[in-house]
Formats: C-alpha cells, sequence, structure tokens
C-alpha cells in the first residue's frame, strides 16, 4: 500500500508542469513572464494542415488578495494570438492579434516552443497600485479554433474537441 502512494504522488508530480509566472518592474509599468507547458494535440494539428487557423488566448487578472474579505480585482488584460499554416510557404505563421507582430516557423516544435515561453507582458503600471497591498496575477490560457460555425460544431460534437484549456497559473506581482 506504501508503495503505490510513493508510486502515485511521484509520477503526478513528475507531470504536473502547471506552468508558471513571474513578474518585474521596468519603466514603472510592471511586465510578466510565462513558462507554459503548451503542446498542440494532434487533432489541432491536422486542423492547422487542413487550413483552419487556431487562436491562442492569454487571460490575465490583477487581484488584490484580502485577508477575511473578498478579493478585489484590480483589472485584467488579454493577449491574443493567430496560428496558420500558410499553404504556399508551408510554414506556421503566428501574429500576435494585440500589437500586429508576425512570426514565421517550419515546424509545430518551433511553434510550441515560442509559445512555452512567452515573455515581456506588460500588465499595470505601478502608479495605480498601493506597495502595502498583496497582489496576485492570475493567468488563463486557451487555445480554440477559428472559422468553424457553431452548427458545424454542434453536429461534430462526436469528434474530438480542437479547443484547449490550460490550468490556471498564479503568481505575486509584488515579491
Amino acid at each position: 500500500m506504501l508503495m503505490l502512494f510513493f508510486f502515485l504522488f511521484f509520477s503526478t508530480q513528475a507531470f504536473a508542469n502547471l506552468g508558471a509566472g513571474n513578474s518585474y518592474v521596468k519603466d514603472g509599468v510592471y511586465f510578466s513572464d510565462v513558462q507554459l507547458p503548451f503542446k498542440l494535440q494532434q487533432q489541432q494539428i491536422e486542423a492547422l494542415d487542413s487550413g483552419l487557423t487556431l487562436r491562442f488566448q492569454l487571460s490575465f487578472s490583477i487581484v488584490d488578495i484580502r485577508n477575511w474579505r473578498i478579493d478585489r480585482d484590480i483589472g485584467s488584460l488579454s493577449q491574443a494570438y493567430s496560428i496558420r499554416l500558410n499553404a504556399f510557404t508551408g510554414r506556421y505563421m503566428i501574429s500576435n492579434l494585440n500589437i500586429g507582430t508576425k512570426a514565421s516557423f517550419s515546424s509545430i516544435e518551433e511553434v510550441e516552443v515560442f509559445f512555452s515561453e512567452i515573455k515581456n507582458i506588460p500588465l499595470v503600471d505601478d502608479s495605480i497600485l498601493d506597495i502595502e497591498k498583496n497582489y496576485s496575477v492570475i493567468m488563463e490560457a486557451e487555445i480554440s479554433a477559428e472559422g468553424i460555425s457553431q452548427w458545424i460544431k454542434t453536429l461534430s460534437f462526436w469528434r474530438e474537441n480542437l479547443d484547449t484549456e490550460f490550468e490556471a497559473i498564479e503568481w505575486k506581482l509584488l515579491d
């Protein structure tokens, strides 16, 4: 029985890579870097190869953690990216939908590496925060297929879902 407990404990620890985040201040703005276990599923890769566009959305919430009271939301923001295969060049194109930057990759593995470490995401201006308070950042991430109408999703409910939600990640804004 004890051996089973150790096996379950260590096996879940080995596979429980939920990601991590950290924040820092630069020129009066808090930025965050995020490490995420980004891996596309086979049906998502097939969807990209057949011409569908995937949307990768990061949603950040800054929360004032208060003892004995309900936590207070300070603000939220999101970063959105589109991923598609350029049929002419055979390269995967990533567009940051917030600021318009683009990147091109020759393989799915390069796309996964790109999204596994996202750097320099501006979160909040430090002038609206109280240094005495305890703030946390909560990030949620999801991948969804674009360009599929709701009635087609309904008709194909028995097929594998192209949407993925990642586990939420939380970290302290101020350390």
